[in-house]
């Protein structure tokens, strides 16, 4: 016969497993709330005039051949040089926040992925020329590692 000891053990550990379950799906949901977080707060950001002018920018003018001629054009015209930037830096961001784990490749390519490559074949003559200008080797790391995992996710699935 099992006494109630036994009977109150069985409980307690039943108990415990059934509050480690529930509290690994709970943290689970929280890590997609997070994700679903950081998207959104993204593509509000990627929506605002500044940048999608930005964008359409680099998508149709931006011509890089070599960092004089760039200079020349830009020093003309202060709002047309910091489009690349602002491509740039928000790629940049994305990128840090997928290296780090902040939010999931798939989150982010589902709705960047396109945007990432084309703009990334656009800005890296420009991004490898200013690294060489600057002497900076870190100049659009996270966008390139972006745009590397983009490309391997985008294959393997």
């Amino acid at each position: 016969m099992v006494s109630l000891i036994e009977w109150t053990a069985i409980l307690s550990a039943v108990a415990g497993l059934s509050a480690t379950v529930f509290i690994l799906l709970q943290l689970r949901h929280m890590d997609k709330h997070r994700d679903l977080e950081i998207s959104i707060k993204l593509f509000e950001w990627a929506e605002t005039e500044r940048l999608r002018k930005a964008f359409r920018w680099v998508e149709t003018e931006f011509q890089f051949e070599d960092f004089d001629k760039y200079k020349a054009e830009v020093e003309e015209n202060f709002e047309v040089s910091d489009y690349p930037y602002q491509v740039e830096a928000f790629f940049e961001e994305v990128g840090f926040l997928v290296n780090k784990k902040f939010v999931d490749i798939d989150v982010i390519v589902d709705r960047l992925g396109a945007y990432i490559i084309s703009n990334w074949k656009k800005l890296e003559p420009w991004i490898f020329a200013l690294r060489k200008e600057r002497s900076d080797k870190t100049f659009g790391e996270h966008f390139q590692q972006l745009y590397k995992k983009t490309i391997k996710y985008m294959r393997s699935g």
